[in-house]
């Protein structure tokens, strides 16, 4: 595997912890499972349409599979877009800031992030608790597959901001000062 746009090692890379090694391989894995939801988007939606159009019939369950491919994709994506620091960030002000403000603000950055993410898991885990007695119309699985989606993002999230909050304050590097466009490194 190579190595990720942040210049990480991938999980072939020797010389990683094993813990290290372990997360390569969950979000290697939460990778192809994005592949896979994207293909099984577009084979059951180009499938259903030319089907409706040579032969006048469909895929009745492609709408429901398709959207529920849709909606895991998007917090696997979520997942791995935070795990990269890939999310959009307005850092005008954090710029200006000295090393020690940039550590204070961004450890109250997290701490709010965590909180958000504690009222996101909170708000998934009653909405898949609801679900699991109501069934899709069509498939018949359980509307819980959708909300288990945000509440695997929330606590994945979680995890991983929790992580960067124990490695800032115990005096690590700020994400954006491993970063070639900070402008004041």
């Amino acid at each position: 595997m190579q190595a990720s746009p942040l210049g990480r090692p991938g999980p072939s890379r020797p010389g990683r912890s094993p813990l290290a090694r372990a997360a390569d391989w969950c979000f290697a894995l939460q990778t192809w499972l994005m592949v896979a939801c994207l293909v099984i988007m577009v084979v059951l939606l180009f499938g259903n349409v030319a089907l409706r159009y040579l032969f006048n019939s469909g895929i009745n369950v492609s709408d429901e599979v398709s959207r529920l491919a849709f909606v895991w994709m998007i917090f696997l994506g979520s997942v791995i877009a935070l795990r990269e620091h890939q999310h959009i960030g307005v850092t005008m002000l954090v710029e200006r800031f000295g090393p020690g403000a940039r550590r204070v603000s961004h450890i109250a950055c997290q701490l709010m992030i965590l909180w958000v993410l504690w009222l996101m898991a909170e708000g998934s885990w009653v909405q898949t608790v609801i679900g699991l007695d109501t069934v899709l119309p069509v498939t018949g699985m359980p509307q819980a597959v959708f909300n288990a989606a945000g509440l695997y993002a929330a606590v994945a999230m979680g995890i991983l901001t929790v992580v960067d909050l124990v490695r800032v304050i115990a005096g690590g590097p700020l994400p954006a000062e491993s970063s070639p466009e900070d402008p004041l490194v």
